[in-house]
């Protein structure tokens, strides 16, 4: 058999899924971290079901969830989920929660480390 093919059985590695998510602009995510807090100010359209990923954050963020929740929920890389969710509060679809407290970069790893203890 030639080196360059495989046998049609043969396990092709690892598959990495390829992303293509309109975002309007280059929205600043400088303002999201892991913890902050959004809201959906809607309930998904009859147009949204044409981005499925945005209809999911709006259904999801009917209560308020973390940035973090959201990208698991999704299932969206972190990075991606935060340049989605930052265009649609430019948007107004999301919002950040009132209450959303800033929490610093050693805190947050506490209160994960807390977390996963708890487990």
């Amino acid at each position: 058999m030639d080196a360059g093919r495989r046998a049609p059985d043969a396990d092709p590695g690892r598959l990495v899924r390829p992303f293509a998510i309109g975002i309007d602009g280059a929205p600043a995510t400088s303002g999201l971290d892991l913890l902050t807090r959004v809201t959906a100010q809607r309930p998904p359209g009859s147009d949204d079901h044409l981005r499925p990923e945005r209809e999911s954050l709006l259904r999801l963020a009917a209560s308020p969830q973390t940035v973090a929740e959201l990208a698991a929920l999704v299932g969206l890389p972190l990075s991606v989920a935060k340049m989605l969710i930052a265009d649609m509060v430019e948007a107004g679809d999301l919002t950040l929660c009132a209450n959303a407290q800033s929490v610093p970069g050693e805190d947050v790893l506490h209160m994960l480390l807390e977390g996963l203890r708890a487990l």
